[in-house]
């Protein structure tokens, strides 16, 4: 299936050169989903996006330029993270939220295998891995700070070991997201109510009715 039917609706003032951006950039994390950073090619984005060579070129002269403005785009998803941990409600309820609108990510038809090759490639000692490594760490910090926010307002224990909880949420996190990829037909809101249950025993906390 061509990405072009998945295309969101934008809005009427987006101008045609954006339109065209957006589609290569479609077109990319499908192919990148499907083939990974380094498999899939140049040739393989332009069919998937119906453009020429001459055409997707003007937009991005590489592929690595692709792969920049894909990671440009996840870092502005990450900062939309940040932002909701940042919100209102417990610490508990900002964690599950954000953690489940990631794994519904990975539920899409066609860019959800990207979120494996991006962790698989942030393993790497490559440059792509090093971009999405640098936005992992931000990310993280995010969730530091978000901890040690709970601590100081004594809704989590000052006692816990922050390296320790970070690591268990980012485990289970990339678990889930891999066990998703795994069984396509599992759905992924049978999840919340459990996980819930799992931070709120992570964070030392009551257990959610």
């Amino acid at each position: 299936m061509s990405v072009l039917s998945a295309l969101p609706d934008l809005p009427d003032l987006a101008s045609a050169q954006d339109l065209r951006r957006q589609r290569i950039l479609a077109a990319a994390r499908a192919c990148f989903s499907r083939q990974g950073f380094h498999g899939a090619t140049m040739g393989q984005i332009c069919a998937e996006a119906a453009m020429s060579p001459g055409a997707l070129y003007r937009y991005f002269p590489s592929k690595d330029a692709i792969i920049g403005a894909i990671a440009e785009e996840e870092r502005v998803n990450a900062g939309a993270c940040m932002a909701a941990l940042a919100g209102e409600g417990s610490l508990v309820d900002r964690m599950t939220a954000v953690a489940m609108d990631y794994l519904r990510g990975a539920r899409d038809p066609e860019t959800g295998g990207l979120m494996v090759e991006i962790c698989s490639e942030s393993l790497r000692n490559t440059a792509v891995g090093e971009r999405f490594h640098e936005i992992e760490h931000e990310v993280r910090d995010a969730f530091r700070a978000a901890l040690v926010e709970a601590q100081v307002a004594g809704e989590i224990s000052g006692d816990l070991d922050l390296d320790v909880v970070l690591m268990m949420v980012f485990a289970i996190g990339d678990g889930l997201q891999m066990r998703l990829a795994l069984e396509p037909d599992f759905a992924v809101e049978r999840l919340e109510t459990d996980l819930r249950r799992v931070l709120a025993a992570l964070f030392g906390l009551p257990r959610p009715c």
